[in-house]
């Protein structure tokens, strides 16, 4: 999960963002990109159904992680390919597209090894350290990736933090073949049953409807916080690296806490407060900062540990919970398809909503009302109703 994660904080966040706008992105494009990989998940219930045949998931696992990850080879090669440069934001989203397909495949597999290798009695402080955990090294990553960003001339620094990125992927995928693997107790469902069967369940209906609703509200504004600290705070890599770090940082104390509180209250109660939070203090950080003012940013940071530390890791066991052992890959695959929906709409929705809200500015000293505070509120005030 360690190595792993230094891919992924190399594929996405300010890295791809910075690339993105680098290669011209506007606002519908960087929105698409946000929103892609939702829309990927429309597929789970094909690929659960396909992961429930197979005998060996860490085989599974390794062959569509390889190919996922190593997809982003053509990110690293494509300003020598001599396409157009306005086809190169499109190529970018295409390829997150593909690459998301094959490891949103991996990681149904993978959450399904997951419930079966760590015991229901301590899953919450479990996951809890190891998000902890695999956030400290993306704060690092991060740090990392931030300074050479912002010291090297384009495109060679986003290539060559891209390619190193791909390495750490195929050493993560080497060292999942060292994992325990159980044998697999999955009923084997049809690919219809793999939706109908979830769908049936009505508990599991109320916790789908939950998850859609809350990513239908976090979507609306997720694709535009980056570029938000990058156009209007005019925030670097390294701070934009800091500001995460400051996450990854609290989140080692904040993280595991919740899943202990979790363990014995519930994850519907630490759900709750975390939304809550999510949804008021959290936005309202991003809102009062100003170029020349940044402390509410890195306040932002100890917000975002004390805020999604604890829905990361309750969401996610919920989903769990929610879910029966012996169809959990089905069930888990039609969550992800739904909430996935849900989301992908959203995002698709921001970006032509910031740009309808763009012209709606006022000013008062040195602070600025934009669109981007605009559309920061209207996603705030639903995130705050998830309860």
């Amino acid at each position: 999960g360690a190595i792993t994660t230094v891919f992924l904080s190399w594929t996405t966040g300010a890295v791809l963002t910075g690339y993105l706008l680098y290669l011209g992105a506007g606002p519908l494009i960087l929105a698409a990109a946000a929103s892609a990989p939702l829309l990927i998940q429309m597929a789970n219930p094909l690929l659960a159904w396909v992961a429930s045949r197979q005998t060996r998931r860490l085989r599974y696992i390794g062959v569509m992680s390889a190919i996922g990850r190593s997809a982003w080879l053509l990110a690293v090669l494509l300003p020598l390919l001599g396409l157009p440069p306005a086809w190169w934001p499109l190529v970018i989203l295409g390829l997150l597209a593909f690459s998301s397909l094959m490891q949103t495949g991996a990681g149904l597999a993978w959450v399904n090894l997951m419930a079966d290798v760590v015991p229901d009695d301590v899953r919450g402080r479990y996951f809890g350290w190891r998000n902890a955990i695999c956030g400290l090294v993306g704060t690092t990553a991060g740090l990392s990736a931030g300074w050479y960003l912002d010291r090297m001339p384009a495109p060679v620094n986003f290539q060559m933090v891209l390619l190193v990125g791909v390495l750490f992927a195929w050493a993560g995928i080497a060292l999942y073949f060292q994992h325990y693997e159980p044998r697999l107790t999955v009923a084997r469902l049809s690919l219809g049953e793999t939706l109908r069967v979830p769908l049936r369940d009505p508990n599991f209906r109320r916790f789908l409807w939950f998850a859609m609703y809350w990513n239908f509200s976090v979507m609306l504004a997720a694709p535009f916080v980056i570029p938000y600290f990058f156009k209007h705070l005019n925030m670097t890599f390294t701070q934009i690296a800091v500001w995460a770090g400051i996450a990854s940082v609290c989140g080692l104390i904040l993280g595991p806490m919740w899943g202990r509180i979790a363990d014995r209250v519930g994850h519907k109660t630490v759900l709750t407060v975390t939304t809550f939070l999510a949804g008021s203090i959290h936005p309202l950080c991003w809102m009062l900062a100003t170029p020349d003012f940044l402390w509410f940013i890195w306040l932002s940071g100890l917000m975002d540990a004390l805020s999604w530390g604890g829905i990361n890791t309750a969401m996610f066991n919920l989903s769990l919970a929610s879910a029966p052992g012996r169809h959990r890959i089905a069930y888990i695959a039609v969550l992800g398809m739904f909430a996935g929906l849900t989301g992908c709409v959203s995002g698709l929705l921001s970006g032509p909503l910031l740009q309808s809200l763009l012209p709606w500015t006022w000013s008062a000293g040195d602070f600025t009302w934009t669109g981007y505070h605009s559309l920061f509120l209207i996603s705030g005030l639903l995130r705050t109703q998830a309860w």
